[in-house]
């Protein structure tokens, strides 16, 4: 299982990653990377849409990356058994 996201920050799961879209982490538990990643990701006003921290109110495409490296790198960490935030 694979977790990706748009510009938007807009969050998804699925087997693989479409064009267009950032990888977040992989795991073979599904459960796993679904429980990290809506853990540690920001919830939109509708309550279900998972967004990545700090991609929709980036006002430039460098600051989008650079929340996303973040996030990516938060949930690697967090797959891996590791604790406290990314350096």
């Amino acid at each position: 299982m694979r977790a990706y996201c748009f510009r938007s920050g807009e969050i998804e799961f699925g087997a693989s990653i479409p064009n267009g879209t950032l990888p977040i982490g992989r795991s073979r538990s599904e459960k796993k990377l679904r429980n990290i990643v809506e853990t540690n990701a920001r919830h939109a006003y509708d309550g279900e849409t998972l967004l990545v921290p700090g991609i929709p109110e980036a006002d430039t495409e460098e600051a989008a990356l650079a929340a996303w490296r973040r996030f990516r790198d938060l949930v690697e960490m967090r797959l891996d058994g590791r604790s406290g935030w990314p350096a």
